[in-house]
């Protein structure tokens, strides 16, 4: 995979000043971690996954996860069960006759209901490991998190290909304790004993919301329901330390197409999406849950590092700290620290490997414009 390979290489030459690196699932984990980004969520009842992926129906798809739980209802569990097992054979078959590419299948996950069926699952994510990145596991607590992760641990024993584990942070007892940070930091003991096999660390704000019975407007980011925020702050804190892990942020529930924002001249359809993807990076969180492909662009498009912005993670990470402490920045308009902000200059980095790096004076909605106005799909 490789992120806007759909645009022509004079699109690619002029919006972006370097290009996106490409990846696969057996990419190296601390670039794999910031390359899931928009993680497109698709019922496990649907019976055209398999066709979807295999045919490019979405354009730009790079992660996408099944879901088998809130998606699906209860009483088409099962058979969302057993349509999983057919898409990821078909997927499968796929690959290995060369009809999809090996580089063309995006990251693909399962999304359980519990450890039951994480268990009851395991040997069918054993068989298809070539095909499937992981497991996302919903509303992790103190009593199913290292259950959970050692199935993943022996998934991974027999699996042909490294087999992750995204555990959701969005359950009641993350609202209600006593000491939130002293239970993220006790999931965190967990977490740190399976290190090796856990992608992200995903917030599920609809759950934390739902608890109180809130449901945010397209003109309110998740840092402004001030419950939610704080706790998206406690995980950052315990599990964003010297980028330990990755922290996914939460769904966006309103979705509009470029190609209609730019006919009605009403970017507001989509700028609220976008800049909650500003706020998740700058409160230290990397990577979006969506539930339709129109969200897929304005979220991919977020992470495309500004030129200058790049230059000034060069700036840091090329310093002698030996004998400076601060250089200036490119555009003669800020203080690049080295020390302090040496962290912050390797994440951009590695960003910037994955999702490249805008031209000067190009930006998101500059990309958005350049894919409508070449006709590509939305």
């Amino acid at each position: 995979m490789r992120y806007f390979n759909y645009l022509s290489e004079g699109d690619r030459s002029s919006l972006f000043s370097r290009q996106s690196e490409p990846f696969y699932k057996t990419t190296d984990r601390d670039a794999l971690r910031i390359a899931v980004g928009g993680l497109l969520y698709i019922p496990g009842v649907n019976q055209t996954i398999a066709h979807i992926i295999i045919r490019g129906k979405v354009q730009g798809l790079s992660s996408m996860a099944i879901c088998l739980e809130d998606s699906v209802g209860d009483q088409e569990r099962e058979n969302a069960v057993e349509n999983t097992g057919r898409q990821l054979e078909q997927l499968d078959r796929a690959v290995g006759e060369g009809i999809l590419p090996r580089d063309c299948m995006p990251l693909l996950f399962v999304r359980v209901k519990d450890a039951d069926m994480l268990e009851r699952m395991a040997d069918l994510f054993v068989r298809y490991s070539t095909v499937l990145t992981g497991v996302v596991l919903p509303k992790v607590c103190r009593a199913d998190l290292e259950r959970y992760l050692r199935l993943v641990s022996d998934i991974n024993s027999r699996a042909k290909d490294p087999f992750y584990a995204m555990p959701i942070l969005e359950s009641a007892e993350l609202m209600l304790c006593g000491d939130r940070v002293g239970l993220l930091r006790e999931l965190r003991a967990v977490t740190d004993r399976h290190y090796e096999h856990i992608l992200n660390m995903r917030v599920g704000a609809t759950d934390l919301c739902g608890l109180y019975g809130i449901r945010r407007g397209p003109d309110t980011p998740i840092y402004s329901v001030t419950m939610v925020a704080n706790c998206i702050a406690d995980v950052v804190r315990v599990f964003g330390t010297e980028d330990r892990y990755t922290v996914s942020g939460p769904v966006w529930e309103y979705y509009s197409t470029a190609a209609r924002a730019r006919a009605t001249q009403n970017w507001g359809e989509i700028e609220g999406l976008m800049h909650e993807v500003y706020l998740d990076q700058q409160n230290g969180v990397c990577g979006k849950t969506c539930v339709h492909p129109t969200q897929l662009l304005p979220v991919q498009a977020g992470y495309v590092v500004p030129y200058e912005v790049y230059h000034d993670a060069v700036t840091v990470l090329g310093g002698d700290q030996g004998r400076l402490g601060v250089l200036p920045s490119l555009r003669q308009n800020k203080m690049n620290e080295l020390k302090p902000h040496a962290l912050w200059a390797a994440k951009l980095l590695r960003q910037a490997d994955v999702y490249g790096v805008y031209q000067e004076g190009t930006d998101a909605r500059g990309l958005l414009r350049a894919v409508h106005d070449g006709g590509c799909r939305l």
